[in-house]
């Protein structure tokens, strides 16, 4: 789905989020606002359930307010928008971002290259302190990678498509059926074919696994430029930044460290999945706001939802136990 965080207008049903959101709108990255909106979407729930509890004289010493508020600043403060956290506790600079939902239209994809695997790289070379120069002249060796990649897979079509060729010619012709193919010749003439299609199968397929050897050593190189850069950073997801920062300042070994990177790299994949489906279910869910189709809408958002908390469940187990390991040894 294509889909651009900008065009989505007070998703929240705080309006001092919706203030929050509007100044991230103006300040921070694509991928960086769709971190921010489930962070946002999670701290709304928060509030709208503590209003309540509120309402019920149920927090008279204010210690679940000053948790949310506590981790509001948190989230700003990740996210560079801190020096707008004064605004957020003025009901005065916040009234007009009470909750509203317009149309959202022109969702447009800012994915630079079409390999998925590319674009999560440029991420990191965008933040990783280049200059312009650099940046630009990095962004051309991307984009050679980029028709590397599209060559490779144009090869791998054909391919595809030749060894389907191949295997009907074998499937079809038997001894018992040979009389059917007279037309091609004779058995020995048949055979010589078959035998120099499969010539050209395995040197197309030779040639393929150069080509593959070559994207994989492409994107290594561009991998080892990326971390080159000043400011380069081992992950782009904020959480995982912060525990990767505590745990190479911990007494980890350098084995244990590295291991733990892998898994940092995995829950760090599985953030940015369910950063994404929050993203699909705001634009799914303004589209079906403007949909006469509320029946088909009102079933895939429920899907979605049910998807978003299943990877919802995952994410905070994963994070609950690397979080409990990292820690632990810090404390140590």
């Amino acid at each position: 789905m294509e889909y651009d965080m900008r065009q989505i207008q007070r998703p929240f049903r705080m309006a001092k989020l919706n203030l929050v959101w509007t100044k991230a709108q103006q300040r921070l990255t694509e991928p960086k606002l769709i971190s921010l909106y489930t962070e946002l979407k999670i701290q709304d729930k928060e509030e709208i359930a503590w209003k309540q509890l509120s309402g019920q004289n149920k927090d008279k010493e204010g210690l679940k307010e000053a948790e949310l508020r506590k981790k509001l600043i948190g989230i700003m403060s990740t996210y560079g928008l801190l020096e707008h956290f004064d605004e957020t506790q003025d009901p005065e600079k916040y009234k007009d971002y009470k909750a509203f939902h317009g149309p959202v239209d022109n969702y447009k994809n800012k994915s630079l290259f079409k390999d998925k695997k590319l674009n999560r790289l440029w991420e990191k070379a965008e933040v990783a302190g280049f200059s312009p120069d650099e940046l630009q002249a990095l962004k051309e060796e991307f984009m050679h990678h980029q028709e590397k990649v599209d060559l490779y897979y144009e090869l791998l079509d054909d391919v595809t498509k030749n060894q389907g060729k191949r295997d009907q010619h074998v499937n079809a012709v038997n001894e018992d059926e040979i009389e059917k193919f007279n037309e091609i010749g004779t058995a020995e003439d048949l055979a010589d074919s078959r035998a120099q299609k499969h010539d050209e199968y395995y040197h197309a397929a030779n040639d393929l696994r150069e080509k593959h050897r070559a994207v994989r050593d492409s994107f290594d190189r561009l991998e080892r430029i990326t971390a080159k850069g000043p400011n380069s950073q081992d992950f782009v997801e904020p959480k995982v930044q912060g525990l990767w920062k505590v745990a190479v300042n911990s007494d980890f070994s350098p084995d244990e460290l590295a291991s733990l990177k892998v898994e940092l790299l995995h829950l760090e994949s599985r953030l940015l999945k369910l950063r994404h489906m929050n993203a699909e279910h705001a634009i799914s869910l303004e589209k079906y706001k403007q949909s006469s189709k509320h029946l088909d809408k009102h079933e895939k958002i429920s899907m979605m939802e049910d998807n978003i908390k299943k990877q919802s469940r995952k994410v905070e187990k994963l994070h609950e136990d690397l979080e409990k390991r990292i820690f632990k040894h810090s404390e140590l």
